[in-house]
């Protein structure tokens, strides 16, 4: 249940303790219980989705334009937001260092709110990743676990 509810929440490897009590399970119960396509499967759909949140607001900042700088402003930003309100710190300070990182390098703030924008859909399009992700590795185990 923590999994889940760490694929929603910045700053809880929710994919990753999904995979860890599968890997676990593994170890305890051997892997005939689960078997090896299922757990390589599962572990790279973790690797995949459990990295999203670090690659997906990338690739939407930069698909409407980004500049690095505001990338790394962003990145910034939300490590700062996150010591003041987890979630909504997070996301206020990703959004915030974009903007700022941006309009820095292109003097133009609707070109900077453009970036922030995209910033931010990418995050939430990892957020669902995620989410669907750790659903998608919990229904595989328990089904692979229950026909073992």
């Amino acid at each position: 249940m923590l999994g889940l509810i760490g694929t929603v929440v910045p700053m809880i490897p929710g994919t990753l303790l999904i995979w860890m009590a599968v890997l676990v399970y593994v170890l305890v119960n051997g892997m005939a219980s689960v078997g090896w396509l299922a757990f390589i499967f599962i572990t790279l759909l973790a690797l995949v989705t459990g990295t999203a949140d670090l690659w997906m607001p990338f690739l939407g900042a930069k698909k409407v334009g980004a500049s690095a700088r505001a990338m790394i402003y962003g990145t910034i930003g939300a490590i700062i937001g996150t010591f003041f309100a987890p979630l909504l710190g997070t996301l206020i300070g990703y959004a915030g260092g974009i903007l700022l990182g941006e309009y820095q390098v292109r003097g133009d703030w609707n070109e900077a709110l453009k970036a922030s924008l995209g910033g931010l859909a990418g995050w939430g399009l990892a957020t669902a990743v995620q989410l669907g992700g750790g659903i998608l590795i919990l229904i595989i185990f328990a089904v692979s676990a229950l026909t073992a």
